[in-house]
């Protein structure tokens, strides 16, 4: 029995065993998979105003629900507060920067807009980075597009991280049953 017979054989005791430890997709085809995505439907989002909020607010509301508009009558509201900087990391020996960080942490908490009250508290960050070159205008869009980057992926998590609590504590699914 050579190795990649072997290696083959635990993969497959492995995929075996998967199912029974409760592992299960998220959005797997399952009774309360409908339940998310009515959930994540039903929430609004506030941001700031300003280019980063909107950024984040719409792409999230994108992805949120099927039609990328806020519900008429949420039952929750994500409330964002997003912090963004930048770092220096490649820096030549005439103090010019030539590749730059940028770092996104948004803190963010759902509240049920019946009671007011939070239901929900998290963090989703990311970080990206970009060249810098001679032309000012190049560095403006690099920066503008990693910026866009990372807006898309905190956006990406917080779906994920509303997901799974919608998964644990379902309230559409709940009523229609």
């Amino acid at each position: 029995m050579s190795w990649s017979d072997l290696r083959l054989g635990a993969l497959l005791l492995a995929l075996l065993a998967l199912p029974a430890c409760g592992f299960t997709p998220l959005y797997a085809e399952h009774s309360n998979s409908a339940g998310i995505t009515a959930d994540l439907s039903m929430v609004d989002v506030l941001a700031p105003e300003n280019d980063l909020g909107r950024e984040l607010k719409y792409g999230l509301l994108d992805l949120l629900s099927s039609s990328g508009n806020p519900p008429a009558n949420p039952a929750y509201r994500v409330e964002l507060a997003p912090s963004i900087y930048d770092e220096d990391v490649a820096i030549e020996q005439d103090a010019e920067v030539t590749r730059k960080n940028l770092v996104l942490v948004v803190p963010f908490r759902l509240v049920d807009t019946e009671t007011g009250k939070p239901v929900m508290r998290s963090v989703a960050r990311s970080r990206t980075s970009y060249n810098r070159v001679d032309s000012e205008f190049a560095n403006i869009v690099a920066a503008r597009d990693a910026q866009s980057r990372i807006a898309k992926a905190v956006a990406d998590d917080i779906k994920l991280q509303l997901g799974i609590h919608f998964n644990r504590h379902p309230r559409v699914a709940d009523a229609a049953l």
